[in-house]
C-alpha cells in the first residue's frame, strides 16, 4: 500500500519549477475511453523562447509548460501553437448494460405497463464563474515521488498514482491536511496529483502545479421513471427508477494519457436517497449502469420531477398531492411550513399554452427527505418553492424567489440560528440556486448568476413547533456543514424544473437549466407543419433577406417609424434588464454618451473629433423629449443594425453600427430593455458640424452599400467556444475596430491586414492589437486579461486617456467575458521570437544617452534627466524610494514610449491620469501648469533616448506639444 504520512499544510517556499497544463479545448468520456480532442500537431518554438521556459512537456494529449516561474508558465502558454483533432461521431455512451434490481417492494411479473414514463438528464450544477485554482506540490523521493496536496483522499489518490507511474505503491508518499468537503473536491485533488506526480518525476525536481479548479469530462446520469396511477381518488399504484450511468471518466492525467485508473465501482446513492417518500403502493429501483455513484441530487430531481407530472397527469394541486400521500408527520409538517410562507395558492393541473408576449411568471414545489453524513448519520427535511420568469422576447430565464424550508433530526441542535448563519444559509441557497441556471451556449452567452438569481431571492425557514416526543425543529447548528448540493438543497433542481413548467407549459426533464432550451420547445410546439416543410429551402429565404437588407441600405432616405409611449419597465425581466446591463458595459456606451466633466450618464453631448468635423453624442436615456423614450424596439434596432434614426434620418458612422449590427437578437433585446429602464434625463444635445459634403446624411447610403453589412456574428467553427466568445464581443458590441483600426478617405474602417492594426480618435493613438504592436513585449493572454480587468499589466503599463473608463465599464463584466476577449486578442498576435526583450532586462539607471542619430540639437538631454528625477523617478523607476500610492508603471515596456509619435505621452505629461480605470492604481498629476513646452520636448526625448533607445527620436515635438496643450482632458 503507499505510505500517507500525517497531514501537512501546503506552505512555504515553493519549489524551483512551475507548470501550467494546457487543456484540449473539449475533454469528453464516453465511459470506457477518452473521446474528447486529441493533439494532432504541436510547434513548441514560440514558447520555448520565452524567457525562463524550461520545456513544453508533451504525452498523448496531455500538454503543460514547464517553466522557473508560475508567470512564465503562464505568458508561455498560449504561445504553443496546437492543432487539435477531434473524435469522429459514434462515440457516445456505451451500450448499456445489464439491468440489476436494488429494492423491489409488492412487484408483480404480470403488472400491466406503466401509464407514465419520462426520462431525466442529470448534469449537475456547472463550476461557479471565475473558478478558484489549487496548488499542487511534487518532489522525486529517491525512484519514488512525493506529492502534497490542499485538500484530498490519499488512501485513493496513492494507489491510482502507482499504476500511472509504474511504480510500487510503497515508492508513492501523498499528503494532505484534510479531506475534501466535496466531489469537487475530491476531483481536483484527484486531477492536481497525477499530473504534478508525472512532471515532478519527468523532470527529476522539485515542481509546483497551478491547477483551475472545476475540471471535469463526467458522463451524465441518466433517471427513467415510470409509474401507474389509479383513477378517482390518485392511488399511487406502482413507480419505478431506472439508473443508467457510465463509469465517471478518470483524472486529467490518466484521461489524457489514456492510462489505466483503478476505479472500484462505487455505491449506488443511498436508498434512502432513491426510494421515493410517498406511499405508494409497489416500488422498484433498479440500475443499468456500471454501478457508478448515483448524486442524491439526481435521484431527487427525477423523483419530485416526475410526481409533479403524476400530480398534474390527475389534476391536482402539486403541494396538496404531497400531503395526501406522504406518511412522514414532520416532512408534512415542513411542507406545510414552506408553503405557508410562500403563499402557495393550490391550483389544480394545468396545460398551459402561453403566448409569447409580457414576461411568463410561474412556481413550482420540491421536497426531500434522505440521511445527512455530517457529522455523524441524522435524517434530514428540505421543502423548496421556487418563482421563475421567462421573457420571450430576449429568452432570458431566471429565478426571482425562493422560499426553502429545512429540519434536522438532530436533538443538539440549536433552536435558533444565529444571523450569521441563517445569512451564509441564504447565499448558500442562492449560489445552488444560480448553478441551476445554465448559460445558454453559444456567443452571447453571458457568464452571471447574479443575473439569473437575484441576491436576496431566496429565503430559509424552519419549523416554529418541534415534534414530539423529539426536540429537532431547527435548522442545523453552525457545526453542521451543509454545502450546496448537500441534503439542504436536494430539492432545489426539481423546484426549478416544476416552475418553469408553470410559467411556459415546457418540461424541461435536463438539468441544468437555461433559456435556450424553454425558447426551442416553444418555437417547436408552435411551428405548424408548413412551417417545418419550409425549412427545407431557408437558405433561399434567407438569401432572399439578405438581398432585401443590403439594398435597402442604398435607399437615400428612408421612412420614418412611429412614436410610442414609453415601455412600461416591467415589460422585461430583471434577468434580462441585467443582462443588458452587461451589454452596455461591453459596448462602453456610457463612455461615449455621456459628456466630460461630470456629465449625466447616457445624456449625450460628448464631441468626438473627426477629420470631417465635430460630431456630438445623442442623448439615449429614455426621455420622449430628446432621448430615445418614444423609440419602438424596431426603430432601435434599425439604429443599431443599419445606422438609421427612427425619424429616417442616416446616422454617421462615428455611431459604430457597423459594429452592433453583428449583436445578436437575445442581446439586442436586453440592451433595448436596460436602456429603457433607466432614469429619463431631458438634454438637448449641440448638433453636430460636419463640412460639406460630408454634412449631407442622404450620402451616407451610398458610403453604407460600400463599407456596411448588417450581418449578425457567425461562429467560426474551426476555432474554439472561447475563440468565438470573444470575437463576438471585440467585434460586435466592444467596437474595438472602430478605435483601433485605421480609416480612409471616406472614413471607413479598413479591412484585412488593416483589421485592428492601430488607429487614431479623439487626438489619442489607439495602438495595434495585431503582430504590428509596437509593444517592446508581446500581449499574452493573461497579461491583456489582467490589463483588461484592472487597468494595469507589469510588462506593458497603465491604462489611460480614452482606454481608461473603457477598462473601468468592462472590469465589471464576468471574468470569463474578460478572459474570452484577452483570448481572441492573443490570437491576432504574433510570436515573440523577432520582438525586442528590453521588458526583461532589469530597470535602467536613469542616466543620460547620446542622442539618436538625426534628433534635433537644440534639446537638453540634462534637462530632461533632471526633470524626469524630479518629477517622475519616485512613481517610474524600481527601487528608488517607498511607494507612495498606487503601481509603479515601468517605461521600459511603455508602449507609447515605443511608439511612431509622443502624442499619447505628450497628453499624458500635460494632463495626467485623473481617473483612472481603477481606484487602486492611484492617479497621476498633470504638469500642464509645470512644466513649459520647451521643457516637456527635453523630457520627451530623454525617456525615448532612454526606455526606447533602439527607436529613432521623434520629430516635430515642440509642435505636438504646443497641440496637446490645446486639446482638452479625457
Amino acid at each position: 500500500m503507499p505510505s500517507v504520512a500525517e497531514p501537512v499544510p501546503v506552505s512555504g517556499a515553493l519549489p524551483g519549477l512551475h507548470a501550467r497544463l494546457i487543456l484540449p479545448p473539449v475533454l469528453d468520456w464516453n465511459g470506457e475511453r477518452y473521446c474528447g480532442a486529441r493533439l494532432q500537431r504541436i510547434d513548441t518554438a514560440a514558447a520555448l523562447s520565452r524567457p525562463g521556459v524550461r520545456e513544453v512537456f508533451v504525452r498523448r494529449h496531455l500538454v503543460a509548460v514547464i517553466a522557473e516561474s508560475d508567470e512564465a508558465a503562464r505568458a508561455a502558454r498560449p504561445l504553443a501553437r496546437i492543432r487539435w483533432r477531434y473524435a469522429p461521431p459514434g462515440d457516445g455512451l456505451p451500450q448499456q448494460r445489464q439491468r440489476k434490481v436494488l429494492l423491489q417492494r409488492g412487484m408483480d411479473a404480470g403488472d400491466a405497463p406503466d401509464l407514465l414514463t419520462a426520462q431525466y438528464r442529470w448534469q449537475g450544477a456547472p463550476a461557479a464563474s471565475g473558478a478558484a485554482t489549487l496548488t499542487i506540490l511534487a518532489r522525486p523521493m529517491g525512484p519514488g515521488v512525493c506529492v502534497d496536496l490542499p485538500y484530498g483522499n490519499p488512501g485513493q489518490i496513492g494507489p491510482a498514482l502507482a499504476v500511472l507511474l509504474q511504480l510500487p505503491p510503497d515508492l508513492v508518499q501523498v499528503r494532505s491536511p484534510r479531506p475534501p468537503q466535496s466531489d469537487q473536491e475530491a476531483r481536483d485533488a484527484a486531477n492536481g496529483a497525477g499530473v504534478a506526480a508525472l512532471l515532478s518525476l519527468h523532470c527529476r525536481a522539485a515542481l509546483s502545479l497551478v491547477l483551475e479548479s472545476g475540471i471535469d469530462a463526467g458522463q451524465p446520469t441518466l433517471l427513467q421513471a415510470g409509474a401507474r396511477v389509479g383513477v378517482g381518488a390518485g392511488r399511487l399504484e406502482r413507480y419505478r427508477l431506472n439508473l443508467v450511468q457510465a463509469r465517471p471518466a478518470p483524472p486529467l492525467a490518466w484521461l489524457l494519457t489514456e492510462r489505466p485508473h483503478p476505479i472500484d465501482d462505487a455505491d449506488i446513492a443511498p436508498l434512502d436517497a432513491l426510494q421515493p417518500p410517498y406511499a405508494w403502493d409497489a416500488v422498484e429501483i433498479s440500475s443499468s449502469g456500471d454501478g457508478a455513484a448515483t448524486p442524491a441530487a439526481a435521484a431527487v430531481f427525477a423523483q419530485e420531477s416526475f410526481f409533479d407530472e403524476v400530480a398534474r397527469h390527475g389534476g391536482h394541486d402539486p403541494v396538496a398531492y404531497r400531503l395526501a400521500h406522504l406518511p412522514d408527520p414532520t416532512g408534512a409538517r415542513l411542507i406545510r411550513l414552506v408553503s405557508q410562507a410562500a403563499a402557495w395558492q393550490a391550483r389544480g393541473a394545468r396545460s398551459p399554452s402561453p403566448s409569447p408576449g409580457p414576461v411568463m411568471h410561474g412556481r413550482g414545489f420540491a421536497y426531500a427527505s434522505t440521511i445527512e453524513q455530517a457529522p455523524q448519520p441524522v435524517q434530514s427535511w428540505s421543502a423548496w418553492v421556487a418563482e421563475v420568469a421567462y421573457d420571450p422576447a430576449s429568452g432570458e430565464l431566471s429565478v426571482t424567489r425562493a422560499i426553502a424550508g429545512h429540519d434536522v433530526q438532530d436533538a443538539a441542535a440549536d433552536a435558533a440560528l444565529p444571523p450569521a448563519a441563517r445569512r451564509a444559509l441564504d447565499e448558500q441557497a442562492r449560489e445552488a440556486m444560480a448553478r441551476l441556471i445554465a448559460p445558454d451556449a453559444g456567443v452571447d452567452a453571458w457568464a452571471n448568476n447574479d443575473a439569473r438569481v437575484p441576491p436576496g431571492a431566496i429565503t430559509t425557514h424552519r419549523p416554529s413547533v418541534p415534534d414530539t416526543p423529539r426536540e429537532a425543529a431547527s435548522l442545523p447548528s453552525p457545526e453542521v456543514q451543509l454545502k450546496a448540493g448537500g441534503a439542504f438543497t436536494l430539492p432545489a433542481a426539481a423546484a426549478v424544473a416544476n416552475a418553469i413548467f408553470d410559467a411556459t407549459g415546457v418540461r424541461l426533464r435536463e438539468a441544468p437549466f437555461s433559456g435556450a432550451q424553454v425558447r426551442l420547445a416553444l418555437a417547436e410546439r408552435a411551428a405548424p407543419p408548413a412551417k417545418r416543410r419550409w425549412r427545407t429551402a431557408g437558405w433561399l429565404g434567407g438569401a432572399a433577406a439578405a438581398l432585401g437588407a443590403t439594398l435597402s441600405l442604398a435607399l437615400p432616405w428612408r421612412p420614418a417609424i412611429a412614436p410610442i409611449p414609453p415601455p412600461d419597465p416591467n415589460l422585461y425581466s430583471a434577468a434580462t434588464i441585467e443582462r443588458g446591463r452587461l451589454v452596455a458595459l461591453a459596448g462602453d456606451c456610457m463612455v461615449c454618451h455621456t459628456a466630460p466633466g461630470g456629465g449625466i450618464p447616457n445624456a449625450g453631448g460628448h464631441a468626438l473629433d473627426t477629420p470631417f468635423g465635430t460630431i456630438y453624442t445623442t442623448n439615449i436615456t429614455p426621455d420622449p423629449a430628446t432621448g430615445i423614450g418614444n423609440w419602438s424596439y424596431a426603430a432601435f434596432e434599425r439604429a443599431m443594425r443599419e445606422g438609421v434614426h427612427r425619424d429616417g434620418r442616416n446616422l454617421y458612422p462615428a455611431f459604430p453600427y457597423t459594429a452592433y449590427a453583428k449583436m445578436t437578437e437575445p442581446d439586442m433585446q436586453a440592451l433595448y430593455a436596460y436602456l429603457m429602464a433607466q432614469p429619463a434625463v431631458e438634454s438637448k444635445v449641440p448638433e453636430s458640424s460636419l463640412r460639406f459634403p460630408f454634412n449631407l446624411r442622404p450620402l451616407l447610403s451610398g458610403w453604407k452599400l460600400l463599407f456596411h453589412k448588417p450581418e449578425v456574428y457567425q461562429p467560426d467553427p474551426d476555432r474554439s467556444v472561447m475563440w468565438n466568445r470573444g470575437a463576438y464581443l471585440v467585434e460586435g458590441a466592444g467596437h474595438c475596430a472602430a478605435c483601433h483600426s485605421p480609416r480612409n478617405a471616406l472614413g471607413a474602417e479598413k479591412k484585412g491586414l488593416y483589421h485592428l492594426s492601430g488607429g487614431v480618435v479623439d487626438g489619442w493613438d489607439a495602438p495595434s492589437l495585431t503582430a504590428s504592436s509596437k509593444s517592446p513585449q508581446p500581449w499574452t493572454e493573461d497579461e491583456l486579461f489582467a490589463y483588461l480587468r484592472t487597468g494595469f499589466s507589469a510588462r506593458h503599463g497603465v491604462a489611460a486617456g480614452p482606454m481608461a473608463p473603457v477598462v473601468s465599464e468592462l472590469g465589471q463584466l464576468p471574468a470569463e467575458d474578460v478572459r474570452a476577449i484577452a483570448h481572441y486578442i492573443a490570437s491576432l498576435g504574433r510570436p515573440p521570437a523577432a520582438r525586442a526583450t528590453a521588458a526583461d532586462r532589469p530597470e535602467p539607471a536613469p542616466a543620460p544617452v547620446p542622442a539618436a542619430a538625426g534628433a534635433p540639437q537644440s534639446i537638453d538631454t540634462a534637462s530632461g534627466k533632471r526633470l524626469f528625477t524630479g518629477a517622475c523617478a519616485a512613481c517610474h523607476i524600481e527601487g528608488s524610494g517607498p511607494a507612495l500610492f498606487g503601481v509603479r508603471p515601468s517605461l521600459k515596456v511603455n508602449t507609447n514610449v515605443h511608439a511612431d509619435t509622443p502624442d499619447n505621452l505628450v497628453k499624458v505629461i500635460l494632463h495626467g491620469i485623473p481617473e483612472p480605470a481603477n481606484a487602486d492604481l492611484g492617479y497621476m498629476p498633470g504638469f500642464a501648469n509645470s512644466l513649459s513646452d520647451a521643457q516637456v520636448r527635453d523630457l520627451l526625448h530623454y525617456l525615448r533616448t532612454t526606455f526606447a533607445p533602439d527607436k529613432p527620436a521623434w520629430t516635430d515635438v515642440e509642435e505636438r506639444v504646443a497641440a496637446g496643450r490645446r486639446q482638452p482632458k479625457h
